[in-house]
Parts: C-alpha cells; sequence; structure tokens
C-alpha cells in the first residue's frame, strides 16, 4: 500500500515539472511568434478596449472584440 502511495505522488511530481517546463517553454512561443498573451487581469478600460500588461513577456497589452490579447 505505502509503494502504491510512494509511485503516485512521483508520478504526480514528475508530472507537475513536466507541465511546468513546457508552460514556460509553449509560453514564451506563444509570446513571441504567436503574439497570444496571458493577462490576470484588466487593468484599465478606455470606453472601448481593456488594457494589460502580459504577465509573461509583460508587453502592454490590449483585448479584442472576441477576448483575446494582443
Amino acid at each position: 500500500m505505502l509503494l502504491a502511495i510512494l509511485q503516485i505522488v512521483l508520478i504526480l511530481m514528475v508530472g507537475f515539472l513536466v507541465a511546468g517546463f513546457w508552460n514556460r517553454k509553449l509560453g514564451k512561443w506563444a509570446c513571441d511568434k504567436m503574439g497570444w498573451h496571458f493577462v490576470d487581469r484588466a487593468t484599465s478600460f478606455d470606453g472601448c478596449s481593456l488594457h494589460s500588461k502580459c504577465a509573461r513577456c509583460g508587453k502592454d497589452v490590449m483585448q479584442d472584440g472576441q477576448g483575446n490579447w494582443f
């Protein structure tokens, strides 16, 4: 029973490490090459668009009418 629990914990730890690595690499590529940005929350509204900073690359970004940040 203890061996099964240790195996599950090990699998979860490896999974989280792989997911974190993949997210960093994919996130950098998405910002740099595709122009897809990730925003935690909007910081300002100019009457037409939401404005914020990308959480991954720090660029000033704006949200379009379909909810995408560019």
